[in-house]
């Protein structure tokens, strides 16, 4: 009863629209810095043509029906956003006055409406990450002064045959090139798909969640080792999988690389004059290799790797993808203003650190104490820590031994129950 008054929504609207405003003007100083170092790194590594970028979108939603959603371009070796856009299909007020179209003030209202419509996209939730990316690429050259050159893509939209038929630079045509991760990605997607369609290939000895992803591990090593060479990624690809055939009476290692620095044991054991004492862990039957080799030759094809060459990867946009999320958690609901304003902040922040924040503040009328700014610098110091701790040889042999161990649980837990949950299986 004696609490004080919550502040009137108008007031907060205004409060708001603010940070909105503010956050914007220093994300986009942000971009256009971002933009400048990509260029000066392009030209110091002779790319001529224009620079490299990698695309991503993020929904408020998870699915198709979202409302908002975020679609960022990165800079590759840069690591900074270089542009984005915040995509939304519904305008509360709008929605709102729909109901009073026929009243006398819907004309003016919507007159004054225009330059605050909060819509800026018309189809599904699923275009927006094509038309935000072909918009991007055509404002490339007004807004940066340069062209956008290979475009690092996912494969899970039609982004890229977007940005080709919209045609952003008349003559110079675009090129794609494929994440490594979402390639690595695939082989494993498809081995389980594979795996659940044929109950044959199920179970111990057989083609298990383990063997998935050695074999996916495996799969995408090769394309990392050897990312400037299509031959190379082609003939380690196959080794791979030759190398699980091997066994003690017939070795098939002529594919794996020789010499005691060889990442296959036989070769180092060969190179060390030790195979007497080189035993072959049991080999992969010829019932999953048939069943697995279709497979293995759609995705050594030539025009896929080719994409492939270069090791590129979209970890930087996934990256940037949680720190929008984590201001703007989607559990929440909100119209366009909280995400633009979460993406405005999080690209500064992801581009130039928590200490953009103060530099908000200051576009705000605010003055800058030391607690803000040691503040700032602390929490930079930590994230900056915890980045390198998690990058540790220690760290990532914890992280993969803990996902090996869940995997053969998982596995022994099915082999000794069998499927016990799934669509239609008490029918």
């Amino acid at each position: 009863m004696e609490l004080p008054r919550p502040i009137f929504q108008s007031f907060y609207d205004k409060v708001v629209k603010h940070i909105q405003i503010a956050s914007e003007e220093v994300s986009q100083d942000s971009i256009m810095r971002a933009a400048k170092e990509k260029k000066y790194l392009a030209v110091k590594d002779g790319e001529k043509d224009g620079i490299t970028v990698s695309g991503d979108g993020t929904w408020r939603k998870r699915g198709f029906f979202s409302l908002y959603g975020i679609v960022t371009l990165i800079g590759y070796k840069v690591g900074k956003i270089v542009d984005y856009t915040v995509q939304s299909k519904y305008c509360k007020a709008c929605e709102y006055w729909k109901k009073h179209a026929d009243s006398e003030k819907y004309a003016e209202w919507l007159e004054a409406h225009k330059l605050e419509r909060n819509v800026n996209h018309e189809g599904s939730s699923g275009k927006m990450e094509i038309d935000s990316a072909v918009e991007m690429f055509k404002r490339s050259e007004k807004l940066h002064k340069v062209r956008y050159a290979k475009y690092i893509g996912d494969g899970d939209a039609k982004t890229f045959k977007g940005i080709i038929d919209s045609k952003p630079y008349k003559k110079f045509n675009v090129v794609k090139k494929e994440c490594v991760d979402h390639v690595q990605k695939r082989m494993g997607t498809r081995l389980r798909n594979l795996n659940k369609n044929n109950k044959g290939l199920a179970g111990k000895g057989k083609l298990t969640g383990k063997l998935i992803d050695e074999l996916s591990i495996y799969y995408g090593l090769a394309i990392r080792r050897n990312s400037d060479s299509v031959e190379k990624m082609k003939n380690e690809i196959w080794a791979s999988i030759f190398h699980k055939l091997s066994t003690d009476d017939e070795p098939q290692h002529d594919r794996c690389p020789p010499g005691e620095d060889s990442w296959y044991s036989w070769q180092q054991a060969k190179a060390t004059n030790s195979l007497d004492q080189y035993t072959h862990k049991p080999a992969l039957s010829d019932e999953v290799f048939e069943a697995i080799k279709p497979i293995y030759e759609d995705l050594s094809s030539e025009d896929l790797l080719t994409r492939c060459t270069g090791g590129y990867t979209q970890n930087n946009n996934e990256c940037f993808n949680s720190t929008v999320w984590a201001l703007a958690p989607k559990t929440m609901t909100s119209g366009k203003t909280v995400p633009d304003m979460a993406t405005n902040i999080a690209v500064s922040i992801y581009n130039d650190g928590f200490s953009t924040i103060m530099s908000i503040l200051e576009v705000m009328g605010m003055k800058i104490r030391p607690n803000s700014y040691n503040f700032c610098l602390e929490v930079d110091a930590k994230r900056i820590e915890k980045a390198e701790n998690s990058l540790s040889e220690a760290v990532k042999e914890a992280r993969i031994m803990s996902r090996s161990t869940r995997k053969n649980k998982m596995d022994e837990n099915f082999n000794l129950e069998g499927q016990l949950y799934g669509a239609g299986i008490a029918d």
